[in-house]
């Protein structure tokens, strides 16, 4: 009777050490080198899907069935999108892509399904929870969607608007990972292209002259 006991002390201990060392590295954020100058950062870390230009300033997408549109204030069209696809092993943390204020956020209650993408990049065919923020400084806005997934339950924002970020600040997460889009003025010349794997706050996406 001990020995079984004993036996099930062991599994619970090891269960717990197993859970520890899952929030542990589910939660980590490891120190960045984040370039100096006039670059964008990437917001996450993950691989690029898609690179589209877009001539609207509203992003439609289905919300529960219904047609929503996602309008990106504080910037001007045309924009150049980035698509980074994210894995559950990825680092779950966005960083900020510029240093700026954030001067608009927005969030959108939705479902957990698969982010699914129509052949027009403006048209955001997915019911999914979303976070849009838009940072700007004396030079340029960017704009970033948070987008959670199938597996991510739930996107956390530690900014509001009029907050200050530096480049490479950790600004929210999402749990589990999914998608982030970045929305980049086209006149920034890029310098990432289609299946690049990204490293939050560290990968250049793109260039601007002030």
């Amino acid at each position: 009777m001990k020995k079984m006991y004993k036996r099930i002390l062991y599994a619970f201990l090891i269960f717990l050490v197993l859970l520890f060392s899952f929030v542990t590295y589910f939660n980590r954020s490891p120190n960045r080198d984040i370039p100096k100058g006039n670059v964008v950062v990437s917001p996450a870390t993950g691989d690029v899907i898609r690179i589209e230009k877009a001539d609207a300033n509203t992003i439609s997408f289905l919300k529960k069935g219904t047609g929503n549109s996602l309008t990106v204030n504080g910037m001007e069209p045309p924009y150049n999108i980035i698509v980074i696809e994210m894995d559950p092993t990825d680092v779950h943390v966005q960083r900020s892509p510029i240093q700026g204020e954030v001067i608009y956020q927005e969030h959108f209650a939705g479902r957990h399904q698969n982010a699914l993408w129509s052949p027009d990049v403006t048209e955001l065919a997915n019911e999914n929870e979303k976070n849009i923020i838009v940072m700007q400084n004396q030079d340029i806005s960017v704009g970033v969607i948070q987008v959670a997934g199938i597996m991510a339950r739930r996107i956390v924002s530690f900014v509001s608007p009029t907050d200050n970020l530096e480049k490479g600040e950790i600004y929210g997460k999402i749990k589990l990972g999914s998608q982030v889009v970045v929305i980049l003025p086209e006149s920034l010349t890029l310098k990432v292209s289609l299946g690049d794997a990204l490293v939050d706050g560290e990968s250049v996406l793109a260039t601007y002259e002030k």
